[in-house]
């Protein structure tokens, strides 16, 4: 079972987020020759399911929090800048 941890202060700004989760896609998940950029969209880039899913574990480790369900939408996954958006909201609780 997943346990949350303490949210890592100082997320930064998206930009930051992005090239951090950008980095892990690209040495984790995608082919070698077919990196994917912030604003790609990921499915056609042929992110699937569980490669979702190895990127939501990577958010839950690197930002200590779990995307709950309800967050998993088109708007919040679409692409790696998508994502990054979405940390920082979720990050800075005024923003919410």
């Amino acid at each position: 079972m997943l346990t949350r941890m303490d949210p890592t202060p100082g997320l930064g700004e998206p930009d930051e987020v992005a090239t951090v989760l950008a980095n892990f896609i690209n040495t984790s998940i995608m082919a070698r020759g077919h990196p994917v950029q912030p604003d790609d969209d990921l499915e056609m880039a042929g992110v699937d399911s569980m490669a979702l899913l190895k990127i939501l574990l990577f958010i839950e480790k690197q930002y200590g929090f779990w995307m709950p369900d309800e967050d998993l939408v088109e708007e919040n996954i679409a692409s790696v800048r998508a994502l990054a958006n979405y940390i920082c909201r979720r990050g800075n609780p005024s923003s919410r």
